[in-house]
């Protein structure tokens, strides 16, 4: 398996990269990473580390686009990193690529290389939000800022056949994020699209509030782009908040102190299950082709997770899964 990793993607390229890349590449020897970018930068940073195993590939890429670059950096710089992943798996010289710089020129990218999954109307991020339970699956949470009924419907219909494939969940609970549980709360956009949901054969369970995301058997959530982004962005801060606060209090006392340290296992047990850095990345579901978007604070660990998450959906073959089940839909729909 050949896995691309954009190498000046991130705010903490291409050490963070190369770092994520050399721990996977050791944890996985049969896999190899390519990292694509600017050669003498990489090998650099390779350096740093004292060197990478065999199975670290470097493919030159000259040109870099940058977090503040619009998606016309895309056709302004053909040689980028970027474009650069999503030819290598276009060619099939890449089975999955990973990208953690600029969202919004990722997203681009893979969509004007890979294209679209044929009969999917549009591309979204599928973002896991953890739960006591496992994780809650919000899609979309930044591909698109605005978004369709039938859009959304897709969505649900994509998460599910990768829920189905990737985590062997057969019938996912599905809800669609509103302001209350009632029909007739929310917008247009949700009660057509709540409405259109419950004429499939998916499992619908109605409108979800915010709070549903955290504490319900409720699987995956669908809404549009823009407020999935706000969830996501919402949920990294209070997360982040109450470590901090967490810790203000335990230094205040002296036996908060002493209750910390025995405490401490419970603690890491925590963060690991609530920390973004576990998951690495978010699958962009929709194109063809397998594509992980990474979060731009990328470090080591979450470039190692998200590179681990690729191989994960080509070794649960989510791609065919997707490419059979709306080729079927595609063919049911011209005869009707």
């Amino acid at each position: 398996m050949r896995l691309a990793l954009d190498a000046m993607g991130g705010d903490d390229a291409p050490a963070a990269m190369v770092q994520g890349a050399i721990d996977y590449a050791r944890a996985c020897p049969t896999h190899c990473v390519v990292l694509v970018g600017r050669e003498s930068d990489i090998r650099t940073a390779i350096a740093a580390e004292g060197g990478a195993p065999a199975n670290v590939d470097i493919e030159h890429a000259p040109e870099v686009i940058g977090m503040a670059d619009k998606i016309d950096a895309l056709k302004e710089k053909p040689d980028d990193s970027m474009n650069r992943c999503a030819q290598l798996v276009k060619q099939g010289k890449a089975d999955a690529m990973v990208l953690c710089g600029n969202t919004g020129c990722s997203v681009a990218s893979a969509q004007l290389h890979l294209r679209r999954v044929p009969g999917i109307k549009r591309a979204a991020i599928l973002t896991p939000l953890p739960k006591p339970t496992g994780h809650t699956w919000v899609i979309d949470c930044g591909a698109n800022a605005v978004g369709k009924p039938e859009q959304l419907v897709q969505f649900a219909e994509m998460t599910a056949l990768f829920l189905q494939a990737a985590y062997g969940k057969p019938r996912p609970k599905i809800g669609v994020l509103s302001i209350g549980e009632e029909d007739e709360k929310g917008n247009e956009l949700t009660h057509e699209t709540l409405k259109l949901l419950r004429a499939t054969a998916l499992n619908v369970v109605g409108n979800v509030e915010g709070h549903h995301l955290y504490n319900t058997d409720v699987d995956i959530v669908v809404c549009d782009g823009f407020t999935g982004n706000i969830v996501l962005k919402t949920s990294e801060g209070v997360e982040a908040a109450l470590r901090t606060i967490i810790k203000e209090e335990v230094e205040k006392r002296f036996w908060a102190r002493i209750g910390y340290l025995l405490m401490k296992p419970a603690f890491a047990g925590v963060k690991r299950r609530v920390d973004w850095r576990q998951v690495g990345g978010c699958p962009l579901l929709g194109v063809d082709g397998i594509t992980i978007i990474g979060h731009g604070r990328s470090n080591r660990l979450a470039v190692f997770h998200a590179l681990r998450q690729a191989a994960h959906c080509v070794d649960t073959k989510v791609m065919e899964t997707l490419r059979a089940r709306f080729r079927t839909l595609a063919a049911v729909h011209a005869t009707e």
